[in-house]
């Protein structure tokens, strides 16, 4: 009797309790009817960054998507990178002195080092500040380091006109040897029976052999990535050409003429020099 009794009373008791929902089976479909709505998240607080969507898991075997190529023009200022073999050497400007108060000043577009080229007729720039009066001549010198003698002396055709100037080096049959350092001047001479009131300025140039990613570089590159490659090499003569061929190219483009200035101003060379292209400054057949 007892027995019946207390399982009667659990009966009654399983009966009345809330049976939970049972558990959905992996994949089966999730039972009918709506969902009962869940308490809202809390509101950011004001000025809080967004949670990050997290990005979409790649799906297994597709392409990838190509990176952008950076257009040539995206390439920005011109840098040029320090050669590891350039040795330092005494860069000498062409400043008003003395009774040279009236004159002009001259610069040898160089650095403070041994500037480096590939080129074995490289081209030579130097800026001239004003107008030259009178019977005043200028003269290009080169010299290397073991001959007395100098390999160029020449009177530069004149008239001179104010700016960057332009010297080829194959217009005077001179062809540099690989490895060889050489010094060369440019100088003013406002009196030819006193010459201690000419104004000189020189610099020092050595032809490398090409690194050996120039090449591939180079390779169907625009102007403006081959002058970021002249400027990872560390060839301040070629990245200077082929600065100032896009500065005198495309007149139309200031942001050129203002970039040839900054790489000027990064080894310490007045800016204003590539503000002024001289017509000595264009190649032949330049515009």
């Amino acid at each position: 009797m007892t027995e019946r009794l207390a399982t009667s009373i659990l009966a009654l008791a399983l009966a009345l309790t809330p049976s939970a929902p049972a558990l959905a089976e992996e994949g089966s479909a999730p039972p009918a009817g709506p969902l009962a709505p869940s308490a809202p998240e809390p509101a950011p607080a004001p000025g809080a960054p967004e949670a990050a969507v997290p990005a979409a898991a790649p799906t297994p075997g597709a392409p990838q998507a190509a990176a952008p190529a950076v257009p040539d023009v995206a390439l920005g200022i011109p840098l040029y990178q320090l050669p590891k073999v350039g040795q330092p050497r005494e860069r000498i400007g062409g400043g008003r002195r003395g009774i040279a108060q009236e004159l002009p000043e001259i610069q040898a577009l160089v650095p403070d080092h041994v500037g480096l080229t590939v080129n074995p007729q490289p081209t030579l720039y130097w800026y001239l500040s004003g107008s030259a009066r009178g019977s005043a001549r200028f003269e290009l010198t080169l010299i290397d380091e073991d001959s007395i003698d100098p390999l160029i002396d020449v009177s530069l055709s004149g008239p001179v006109e104010p700016g960057l100037q332009r010297i080829d080096l194959a217009r005077y049959g001179i062809e540099l040897a690989l490895g060889r350092e050489y010094q060369w001047f440019v100088s003013l001479s406002p009196d030819l029976e006193q010459r201690s009131k000419d104004l000189v300025s020189s610099g020092w140039i050595q032809r490398v052999a090409k690194p050996a990613d120039l090449a591939a570089r180079l390779a169907g590159a625009g102007p403006v990535a081959a002058r970021a490659a002249y400027g990872d090499a560390g060839l301040w003569y070629d990245l200077l050409d082929a600065s100032t061929a896009l500065a005198v190219e495309h007149p139309e483009e200031p942001r050129y003429r203002r970039e040839l200035g900054q790489l000027l101003e990064q080894v310490g060379l007045p800016a204003q020099a590539a503000a002024e292209l001289a017509p000595a400054a264009k190649a032949p057949g330049a515009k």
